[in-house]
């Protein structure tokens, strides 16, 4: 689990790349060293509330932006485990490949002779 210092960096070097910022732009706005900047987006430091409005400012953006956790899981679909099993076992790919060629009725033999196999 990320602590909020690793989330607020995270979040800052994110920001600063979609607004096409440095952290020496953000260093010069804040009237900060690069080195303070620096530790902020490397996560070995948080900057103080009253800083942190004032990156807000500069960034354009609000509180949560800068100390939301936004990584996500993903939760698959079990049709979309299956699909990501197949790309990456070549074996099956190559299974449901010809499996896709045949008729109802010789797919359905096989269903039935694997089914027997349990």
């Amino acid at each position: 689990m990320k602590t909020s210092t690793e989330i607020f960096a995270e979040n800052l070097r994110d920001l600063l790349l979609t607004k096409n910022k440095t952290q020496a732009d953000l260093g010069r706005f804040l009237s900060v060293t690069d080195a303070t900047v620096s530790r902020w987006a490397n996560g070995e430091s948080m900057p103080r509330s009253a800083m942190l409005d004032r990156i807000c400012v500069f960034l354009h953006c609000t509180p949560e932006d800068l100390l939301a956790d936004y990584t996500k899981v993903a939760v698959l679909a079990p049709e979309d485990v299956i699909a990501e099993e197949i790309n990456n076992n070549p074996r099956l790919f190559r299974l449901m490949f010809y499996a896709s060629k045949l008729s109802d009725d010789q797919l359905d033999k096989i269903i039935a002779i694997v089914g027997d196999m349990k």
